[in-house]
Formats: structure tokens, C-alpha cells, sequence
């Protein structure tokens, strides 16, 4: 049956459709009980959606049981059934019950793949130095940063992200019945309608809400599970252990700044620096003399321009860049 159709021709969201084929799966069923029946009730009647679901999901049932009693139809599963050599007459009983048994799982199918398949995910990647922004079929959209992996799995209970690796910002189309959940690594990361951040660097995942709500909920294989919640212009983090760190105000510039391929540093040290310019370019940079490792560094920098980036460090500060390679350059202290 076509859902779509089915949405549009009765008003009822996909949870209702999923609903309706739920409690006609489970009237069927002899050891139904009187409760449950009653409870079936109360759900119908509680909404004109639910009501409307569960009445298409009986013309479905009604329909195809009328075909099971159309004469060409009921010729052509004979003909297909004699045409195994060795299978005997079948008795008057077996094409009814066959028709039975396809108009079920018809009715069955879609019940049981919304609640125990995993829905196939779509994957976005991006390269060293790329970035890209995802629309989503809600309205919803992903920006991708360097050097990231998401994927996508959509169902009629929750739209679910993965993020792999990497960093991505989440603009999120508000809807309380339908969820938008980020996992990433031993934690989710659920929003109704809102903008964020989700970063994953050396086992940590670093969490930024630009606005809206945000509730963070830790998996970790061993341990106490924790939850928090994030208002506008808060962040926090949380490892591989599941432990969630303070939460803290943050710079909507300069958490945003990647998103307009620019860095806003204040006192970092320049390994630190190097290290995440380097996420921007398949050519690295090191360090090459421990005496610049504690040199402090404010700025501003582009991420997709190295060149420039090492200019001004050899302007401003005792470095020189030397290029060993076609993919490496080593920082030295300028003496």
C-alpha cells in the first residue's frame, strides 16, 4: 500500500499508521484479551487520526479478501499451481488460506519492519579540507567540516544520525512527535527544533547548542549512564567512559567560525594550532623544535589557506617553516 497515499488520504501521521496496523495485528490474534481490546478502544476514540488509520487498515483487509473471490484470479493461481509437476490437486481450503496469508503479512510487513528493522542509513563523507551541507527530506539540514562521515536513518518513530567522525552542525525542523537524535560514540544527543554542534576528537565529543534545547544522554559500555541539558550558547563534552563535564557558555563566533572557513583563536598553544589546521589540508605541518611548543597564539586564520596561515606565523612569531616534502613541512624556532 502506498503510505503516502494513505497519509494524505487520512489525515493520519506515520505513527498513527503504525499505530493502526499495530492493534488490527493484534485483534486478529486469538488470545487477545478484554483489556487490551478496551485499550484499543480508548486509543481510537481518542483521536479522529486514529480512527481514520485503523478504518483503511480494515478496507485493505476487506479488499483483498474480495479478491481472494475474484474468479480470474482465483484461475490464474490454479493454473500457476498446476504447473508444478509433482504438487497434487490442492484441496478446496488452500487458496483461500493462501490469499489469507499474503492479505497478513500485507498487514503484518510494514508493522514489524517499523519496529524491529533498522532503516537503511545514507552516508555523507567529506575529505580533508572539503565541507558540505546536507538537506534533509524534513527540512532539516546537516553542514558537514572537514574530513567528517554521518549517516542517515530516517523512520516514522525518529530521525536518527550517526556521526562517525568529525565535526558537523545540525539545523534541526521542530517536530515533539518525530525526534532528531545524534549518537556519537557512547552518546546521544536529542533536539526538537534548534541549531548545534557534535565534534568527536580523541575520544571525546564535544557538544555546542547555538539556540534551542538540547538533552545529552550517555551509553557507556560500563559504568552509570548521565544526562544534561543544554540551553542557548552552552556547551559541554563527554567521553568514552560517559562522563559529562561541566557545562560552560560559549562564543557563538567563534563556534561558528568554521562554518565560514575561519578560525577565532585566543592564547592557544601553537601545537594545538597546527593540529587543527592540519584537519583542513592533506599537507601536514609539525613541529619541529620542542622550543616552540609553548609559543601562545591569537588570531585569526583561514582554514583553507595553509599558505597564508604559515606567512603569518613566520611574521609574527620566532618560526620558520621549512618543506620537507610534498606533504610535509616542518615548523623550526627562527633563531
Amino acid at each position: 500500500m502506498n503510505m503516502d497515499k494513505w497519509n494524505a488520504n487520512t489525515g493520519a501521521g506515520p505513527d498513527s499508521c503504525d499505530e493502526a496496523e499495530h492493534w488490527f495485528v493484534r485483534l486478529l490474534e486469538a488470545d487477545c484479551p478484554a483489556d487490551e481490546r478496551a485499550a484499543f478502544e480508548r486509543w481510537r476514540a481518542a483521536d479522529p487520526a486514529h480512527a481514520a488509520a485503523y478504518r483503511e487498515v480494515e478496507s485493505v483487509w476487506k479488499r483483498s479478501a474480495a479478491t481472494v473471490k475474484d474468479p480470474a484470479i482465483m484461475a490464474a493461481a490454479q493454473r500457476a499451481l498446476r504447473q508444478e509437476p509433482k504438487t497434487r490437486t490442492p484441496q478446496r481450503w488452500l487458496l483461500p488460506a493462501l490469499a489469507a496469508a499474503v492479505v497478513a503479512l500485507l498487514v503484518v510487513l510494514p508493522y514489524w519492519r517499523a519496529n524491529h528493522a533498522d532503516p537503511i542509513g545514507i552516508a555523507y563523507t567529506t575529505a580533508a579540507g572539503q565541507q558540505q551541507t546536507v538537506q534533509l527530506s524534513d527540512g532539516s539540514s546537516i553542514m558537514l567540516d572537514t574530513d567528517t562521515e554521518v549517516v542517515v536513518r530516517y523512520s516514522a518513530r525518529t530521525r536518527q544520525v550517526d556521526l562517525l567522525h568529525g565535526q558537523a552542525q545540525f539545523t534541526v525542523q521542530g517536530n515533539h512527535a518525530w525526534p532528531f537524535v545524534v549518537h556519537a560514540q557512547r552518546g546521544t544527543v536529542t533536539a526538537v527544533g534548534t541549531q548545534f554542534q557534535v565534534r568527536i576528537n580523541d575520544g571525546c565529543t564535544d557538544v555546542s547548542l547555538l539556540k534551542g534545547k538540547l538533552a545529552i544522554a550517555t551509553e557507556p559500555s560500563g559504568g552509570t549512564p548521565q544526562n544534561a541539558l543544554l540551553n542557548n550558547g552552552q556547551n559541554l563534552a563527554y567521553d568514552d567512559m560517559g562522563h559529562i563535564s561541566p557545562v560552560h557558555s560559549i562564543d557563538l563566533q567563534k563556534a561558528q567560525g568554521w562554518t565560514q572557513g575561519k578560525l577565532f583563536i585566543h592564547d592557544w598553544r601553537l601545537p594545538d594550532l597546527v593540529a587543527e589546521m592540519n584537519r583542513y589540508s592533506a599537507t601536514k605541518v609539525q613541529i619541529g623544535d620542542p622550543s616552540l611548543q609553548d609559543i601562545r597564539i591569537s588570531g585569526i586564520f583561514r582554514t583553507n589557506d595553509q599558505q597564508t596561515f604559515l606567512k603569518l606565523l613566520q611574521e609574527g612569531w620566532p618560526v620558520r617553516a621549512k618543506r620537507i616534502s610534498d606533504t610535509q613541512i616542518v615548523l623550526l624556532h627562527d633563531r
